[in-house]
């Protein structure tokens, strides 16, 4: 296979891993494999498939409907095509946390800490633990070439919250409970001599860092989405902890955006934190904020066999579209950073959805540029500005877009529509839209992401226009009843034609979503939690002007 322009000599970094998150929707599988060799072609060699309800069978007596899982063949075949096109398939199973999609099975109750939310697994049940030795092994005998084995084990905010498991966590420590049970299930995938992965976002949380000294057979993955640039606005350890400078006054507006502004309860910013753990992370000379990826840095000093994870999509970003920016400079930074502190392993995110009962995500396809600049900061490590203006015109290419739209490149464009538009109220984010769209519409473009770009754009427009109309609605309130017959007409008309384009704009998202992106039910999951509410919203407060 032919590879891109950039992968050439030595790539920056030994594991290169895409994240794919099938907790949203079930990408077609010709679709999928598709977007594995494009993996292949920009120098990827592993995914990490977070599995959830797609996984062909589990331990328990009910399954999910045949049409939301893969067959056991499309798997093999699957996993056997990244192998021979040098992509390693490292699988993604919770085994403590975010199971919400348990739930959805008859039976599972028993499984959880807390049944009225399970969110996570009662590590002290035995029906628990029987789960999860039946569930390894089928994972480990399944994926019999594979090194690696994610175990996932982030966010167990309900540690101790049924009383057997309270009263432990009473005995011996949140974090020290915590440690019995992922401990307990690396031994279990060492037993089938797999490497186990973990998210290691809790030893961060409960403030006991320390503790990471002693994880010597399973693998630590730290994940840091936020930071952009050299220095860190958010330490997260324990409690969040900003820079003390975030609340400084600096007597003169900002020159981008809006002001940064965080506080804190006194004694809770990152000035106020343990010397040690400042000088592991380091303050920049030149602002003196913390530096960047301050829990990669700490880390790095304390277990070496650590990996990192950026986000090329964190599904906080946008409901309509990606962040491109914010996906395009954490990857960068985390890549700079990786290589500062000698990390050789970094596996950059895509988040379907928060969880399973969360909105789905913008079609992933729209996550291909990110992507492919992450491929090539893997092999080039390249930071400058200028270096990533050129990487960008490949890049372009390899996503099948034009390079200029008119005076404007891609990245202007994808920059613009990432920007909150200045200046009060949403109008200024219509026009934004509306220009960027008529720029789009001159060009023929028949990509999977150029179409996805159009469809996202032309729904936010839309929604904006909704946005706007509630707006309108709450300027009237205080005259309720009073409202000019021509402006209510008017109100009314322009809230029938957005309807009318939302249902036209449907027709064309599912034909594209369901060939490309996934299946119809998530196609229908997204699309309702992108405009329902606000269409209902928007309705009831029009028509309560009248009253």
């Amino acid at each position: 296979m032919e590879k891109a322009p950039w992968v050439c000599g030595k790539a920056a970094f030994e594991n290169r891993v895409v994240h794919i998150d099938l907790k949203g929707p079930k990408i077609p599988f010709d679709s999928f494999k598709k977007f594995l060799e494009k993996l292949a072609r920009w120098g990827i060699n592993g995914v990490l498939v977070e599995y959830e309800h797609r996984f062909p069978f589990l331990p328990l007596k009910n399954q999910f409907p045949i049409s939301e899982r893969y067959s056991r063949n499309q798997m093999n075949e699957l996993i056997k095509f990244a192998c021979d096109h040098g992509i390693e398939w490292i699988p993604l199973v919770q085994t403590f946390g975010h199971v919400e999609y348990l739930s959805r099975l008859e039976g599972t109750q028993v499984l959880f800490e807390n049944p009225e939310y399970p969110q996570q697994l009662c590590p002290m049940k035995t029906q628990t633990r029987k789960y999860l030795e039946d569930l390894l092994d089928i994972i480990c005998t399944f994926h019999q070439n594979t090194r690696y084995i994610h175990v996932g084990q982030d966010e167990t905010h309900q540690l101790g919250y049924c009383a057997q498991c309270k009263k432990e966590v009473k005995k011996i420590g949140k974090i020290e409970f915590y440690l019995l049970h992922v401990q307990w299930v690396w031994d279990i995938v060492r037993k089938y001599n797999k490497i186990p992965l973990f998210w290691a976002d809790m030893f961060f949380t409960e403030n006991r860092i320390d503790l990471l000294k002693k994880v010597d057979h399973a693998i630590p993955v730290v994940w840091e989405y936020d930071d952009t640039d050299e220095i860190s606005h958010d330490i997260r350890i324990g409690s969040p902890k900003p820079s003390i400078l975030d609340a400084r006054n600096p007597y003169k507006a900002p020159e981008k955006g809006l002001p940064v502004s965080r506080f804190e309860k006194d004694g809770n910013f990152f000035e106020d934190m343990d010397e040690k753990i400042k000088n592991m992370i380091g303050t920049d000379k030149k602002t003196g904020y913390p530096k960047s990826f301050p829990q990669t840095r700490i880390v790095s000093q304390i277990n070496k066999n650590f990996w990192s994870a950026c986000a090329t999509y964190n599904c906080s970003d946008k409901q309509f579209l990606p962040d491109f920016i914010r996906a395009l400079l954490n990857p960068i930074f985390m890549c700079k950073t990786l290589k500062e502190v000698g990390g050789r392993s970094i596996i950059a995110t895509n988040w379907a959805r928060a969880h399973s009962w969360a909105p789905i995500s913008p079609p992933w396809t729209l996550y291909l540029y990110n992507i492919a600049h992450f491929a090539a900061f893997c092999y080039t490590g390249t930071t400058k500005p200028s270096d990533i203006k050129e990487t960008s015109k490949i890049i372009a290419r390899e996503i099948s877009m034009p390079v200029n739209f008119g005076k404007f490149s891609l990245d202007d464009i994808l920059w613009v529509i990432s920007s909150n538009a200045p200046g009060p109220g949403i109008m200024k984010r219509i026009r934004n839209l509306e220009n960027t769209l008529l720029l789009l519409k001159q060009q023929k473009i028949k990509s999977k992401f150029g179409n996805g770009l159009l469809i996202g754009v032309e729904a936010e427009l839309l929604w904006s226009k909704l946005i706007f109309l509630q707006e309108e609605a709450r300027w009237w309130t205080p005259m309720k009843g009073q409202i000019p017959s021509i402006i209510f007409e008017e109100m009314e008309e322009r809230f029938t034609h957005i309807t009318k384009e939302i249902k036209k704009l449907e027709i064309r998202a599912y034909t594209y979503y369901t060939e490309t992106v996934g299946d119809s039910r998530s196609f229908k999951t997204w699309w309702k939690g992108l405009f329902d509410l606000d269409l209902s919203i928007t309705e009831k407060a029009i028509k309560s002007l009248t009253k």
